[in-house]
């Protein structure tokens, strides 16, 4: 792709980075690696290389770019304000051999995606553990334990009779296989207070997978088909997984309703109190994912939510904005880095022994769930709606 109109705005957004370094004590994989090219700066500077001619997308380059999490923990700290998210996700889309695009297109198949989690819940880790390149992602697949069925497709009624607005739900493609507790738990929530609630039939991936991966065509697509599934005439569209949240936010068209995060949703308009739920004399760990640290700028609906669990101690874990490496489907291609990025979090939460870890992102749930259960560590890792939704009183 060489369109010189897209050049000159990208060539823009270039021109903002002063190349002051600030970036390079937050990024991740520079903290890991200690080489320019590795991080935020280093990597503009590679797209510069790469849109202007002076660079050719070879496999050195290929790596470098391909390494960022994106995290965007640099966006946060950048005086500029460069746009870094979007550069990368940008010259992505001009390499020749994107390593995440055949990985972000499987998972994004609800049917292939469902057969390979249930195969890999049924089949012992004794039989995938000579097969180095199935251990690992077999492993992963099954850290979380099976849930309740997810919701079907349709339209819920709200519970007591009495309907306050109508929300459509985003379960995204790692929704029913991962997080069917979570999903359930946000339903049954979101009917308690009075929301009917729409869980759209032809709703898909949110497409970050394949943006990151370099695949904006395919990112666009899947927008647009969520755009017109959630066309039903909603006050809102609510997302469970905070990394789907991001790239609705970010790349997707202009939703039909306005898009928030369940967390927040709940905080802003549920009207939930303590009174409201039964009391629990534990603590529980919290893990903020980098996508809502970073791109919300500290946003606290995740421990706003657990605070009203009268009793329940939050204790937070984890460096805010830093990557525990699950990054989308990066914990599946650069598995040594990932595994390096998420120890810190495993030995705090090892620590304090915590029987639950609450994180908001599917992705850094699985990845930090494989890490614990490698441990012997018993601890649970739910979403924050499941435990509150645990502790709910009945009306």
């Amino acid at each position: 792709m060489n369109d010189p109109n897209l050049n000159q705005a990208l060539q823009l957004e270039l021109d903002r980075c002063v190349k002051c370094g600030l970036c390079l004590p937050e990024c991740p994989t520079y903290r890991l690696k200690t080489n320019e090219n590795a991080s935020p700066r280093g990597r503009l500077a590679l797209i510069e290389g790469l849109i202007n001619g002076r660079l050719q997308g070879d496999e050195a380059l290929v790596r470098h770019l391909d390494q960022c999490l994106t995290c965007r923990r640099c966006e946060r700290v950048c005086p500029s304000q460069v746009k870094y998210g979007r550069l990368i996700d940008a010259a992505r889309d001009r390499l020749p051999r994107p390593a995440g695009r055949a990985l972000a297109a499987i998972t994004q198949h609800p049917v292939l995606q469902r057969v390979a989690t249930h195969a890999a819940r049924a089949l012992p880790s004794s039989l995938s553990r000579p097969i180095a390149s199935l251990h690992w992602p077999h492993r992963l697949a099954r850290a979380l334990p099976a849930g309740p069925p997810a919701p079907s497709c349709g339209s819920y009624p709200p519970l007591n009779g009495q309907t306050r607005g109508r929300v459509g739900l985003f379960t995204g493609c790692l929704g029913a296989t991962q997080q069917s507790a979570a999903l359930a738990s946000a339903l049954r929530l979101l009917r308690h207070v009075g929301y009917s609630v729409t869980l759209p039939v032809d709703a898909v991936c949110c497409g970050a997978l394949g943006m990151h991966a370099g695949n904006t065509k395919d990112a666009q697509r899947l927008a647009e088909r969520n755009r017109i599934a959630f066309d039903q005439g909603l006050d809102a569209v609510i997302s469970i997984a905070s990394g789907c949240g991001v790239q609705l936010d970010e790349y997707a068209p202009q939703l039909p309703a306005p898009h928030t995060d369940i967390c927040r949703f709940l905080i802003d308009h549920a009207g939930f109190k303590q009174a409201d739920f039964r009391p629990l004399l534990e603590s529980v760990a919290l893990h903020v994912p980098c996508s809502v640290e970073n791109i919300y700028h500290g946003a606290a609906w995740s421990k706003q939510i657990l605070n009203l669990v009268p009793g329940l101690r939050v204790e937070p874990v984890g460096e805010l904005g830093q990557c525990c490496g699950a990054a989308g489907d990066y914990m599946l291609r650069y598995p040594d880095v990932a595994k390096r990025l998420r120890q810190p979090i495993v030995d705090q939460v090892l620590s304090g022994d915590h029987r639950v870890l609450a994180t908001s992102n599917i992705g850094c749930a699985m990845h930090l769930a494989e890490g614990l259960h490698a441990r012997g560590a018993k601890a649970e890792v739910l979403h924050p709606i499941e435990l509150l939704a645990r502790q709910l009183l009945s009306r």
